[in-house]
């Protein structure tokens, strides 16, 4: 079951990867940003609903530890992860829409914090604000749909955080099905 799960999650990684590094093969001395929405996992942030992002995570082999927080789900992404990054915290508003993400790990070697950073630059192109010097810095990417990229990889403790920052609420319409109470009335 174990190496099921390895690899699973080796060729999830594998492919989450690869799609980002053909994205930036065709102009690399050219910075273009390939990508107008954040993605999350593949995903657009923009109105992701966690329960689609868990069918999605479940289908590449990742499945989430139990959680005693209302809105806070997590996994782990392996003890290597994605460039180091092993944790993947997903806080969703009370309609069970992704608010933010935040995902984290200690990454020792500079080289692995180096090409994350790259590879976002790769996807997002320049940052819309911070600062990334040689893949590494405190950047941060917004885009027009109200999501926001934030990637801190200066020290050992890398945290990549999407943010919705107006996430969809469902909302009641405000009509009473008066017939359905009279039915339960009865």
């Amino acid at each position: 079951m174990r190496t099921k799960v390895s690899r699973m999650f080796a060729i999830f990684v594998f492919t989450f990867f690869m799609g980002l590094a053909t994205q930036g093969k065709a102009g690399a001395n050219v910075v273009s940003r390939s990508s107008d929405v954040a993605e999350l996992f593949g995903l657009p942030l923009n109105d992701l609903s966690v329960s689609l992002l868990e069918q999605h995570l479940n289908s590449k082999g990742l499945h989430s530890y139990p959680s005693y927080k209302d809105g806070v789900v997590s996994y782990s992404l392996g003890p290597e992860g994605i460039l180091g990054v092993t944790n993947a915290t997903i806080y969703s508003n009370g309609s069970g829409y992704v608010r933010r993400a935040l995902l984290s790990g200690v990454v020792e070697s500079n080289e692995k914090r180096r090409a994350l950073g790259e590879l976002l630059v790769r996807k997002y192109g320049k940052p819309s604000e911070g600062l990334l010097n040689n893949g590494i810095g405190r950047p941060k990417w917004l885009f027009k749909d109200g999501t926001v990229i934030e990637l801190s990889n200066t020290t050992y403790d890398v945290s990549l955080m999407y943010v919705d920052e107006n996430p969809k609420v469902v909302s009641r319409s405000g009509q009473i099905d008066v017939e359905a109470l009279s039915r339960k009335n009865q």
